[in-house]
């Protein structure tokens, strides 16, 4: 089983993305996690996942990135210092990523995802491209677990 876990989100978003997190390995025996790292939210959820690894070790965390150069992109924090990379176990460079394009790398990056997970812990507080990827996902008979109240599902 999979999850895609994807502007700064406040601690209280965190502390629902680590319940809904474990939830679903302790009960949905989740135990691989595809994380991104294309936004604020996806980052966050990506530091949560990687926090929940050290209480359950024999969690996989899987990076899906839409270009090689995401491998080794590593942030500028604040104050302008060099963030270091955040770990993972493996990662995925879904086909058709390899083309170039960055605006339909993403899609495609996004299109994998739906196509190879089960569960999608999302905060999609906006209309956008990512209430779209959630209604794609539903359509194909993903659970979406929807943590904005305003677009609770």
């Amino acid at each position: 089983m999979g999850v895609k876990c994807g502007h700064s989100t406040p601690s209280e978003l965190k502390t629902q993305i680590r319940k809904e997190a474990v939830n679903l390995i302790e009960n949905e025996d989740v135990d691989t996690f595809l994380v991104g790292e294309k936004g604020g939210y996806e980052i966050d959820a990506y530091d949560v996942i990687l926090d929940i690894q050290k209480e359950y070790p024999d969690i996989q965390i899987i990076l899906v990135i839409s270009a090689m150069s995401d491998l080794h992109e590593i942030g500028i924090g604040d104050g302008k210092q060099v963030i270091e990379r955040r770990g993972f176990d493996d990662f995925i460079l879904p086909p058709k990523c390899e083309l170039g394009y960055k605006k339909l790398c993403i899609v495609y990056r996004n299109r994998y995802i739906i196509e190879n997970t089960d569960f999608i812990i999302a905060y999609n507080k906006y209309k956008g491209k990512a209430s779209e990827f959630c209604k794609s996902a539903k359509a194909k008979g993903i659970k979406v677990i929807e943590l904005a109240k305003e677009h609770s599902s």
